[in-house]
């Protein structure tokens, strides 16, 4: 999280500096990795002395993605893949159990330009849906939930061909628990799960 964070500070200040690089052409592909966190999951149906929660533990994610920009409005894909810990959580203590989910994340977003600066640099808001696939040794089966998803991202040009982008996101969609898989923890419900992330990234357009 502290080199998403550093990178997005280090994109900011160059994205103020007057370039005469701005990205070319409505088309672009991309790759990036973020520092993802998740909340929500489960909820104990009654009182506990115990483990409070179970959700995915926090985590690295690595996306690959597409966009077409029309102006100022643009359509983007992007697929992201990441592991992660079954995390329980009790009286401000965390204890992980790896390994424990696999996560697919594919989202759809429309993004709008909010502002545009001389050296290209601009931010964009997107909003779309989710569709979330996790399995692995933490839940039965596959589990295949919808959900939404909205992001705010800050594209810098580097070259006539190449920029950066720094992406801060939010997601929800139906709990990566089915209630089966509770009912072996005992005495929890399945919730939504929210996923939070912060990525950066390169892109190519033309």
């Amino acid at each position: 999280m502290q080199i998403a964070r550093r990178l997005t500070l280090f994109m900011l200040l160059v994205g103020g500096v007057d370039s005469p690089a701005v990205a070319q052409g409505p088309w672009s592909v991309f790759v990036a990795g973020g520092a993802a966190g998740f909340g929500g999951t489960s909820s104990p149906t009654a009182p506990v002395d115990a483990v409070a929660q179970y959700k995915p533990g926090a985590t690295t994610r690595f996306h690959l993605g597409a966009a077409r920009a029309f102006g100022r409005v643009s359509v983007a894909i992007d697929a992201a893949y990441a592991k992660a810990a079954l995390e329980g959580s009790a009286d401000g203590y965390r204890v992980a159990f790896s390994p424990g989910f696999t996560l697919y994340d594919v989202r759809l977003l429309a993004n709008y330009e909010l502002a545009r600066m001389g050296t290209g640099t601009t931010l964009l808001i997107g909003l779309g849906p989710m569709l979330q696939v996790w399995s692995g040794d933490a839940i039965v089966g596959t589990q295949t939930r919808l959900g939404a998803a909205t992001a705010l991202t800050l594209n810098v040009p580097i070259s006539r061909r190449f920029g950066l982008f720094t992406t801060g996101s939010l997601g929800v969609a139906g709990s990566a628990f089915d209630q089966e898989t509770l009912d072996l923890a005992g005495g929890f419900e399945p919730v939504a799960t929210w996923t939070r992330e912060l990525a950066v990234g390169i892109r190519y357009g033309w």
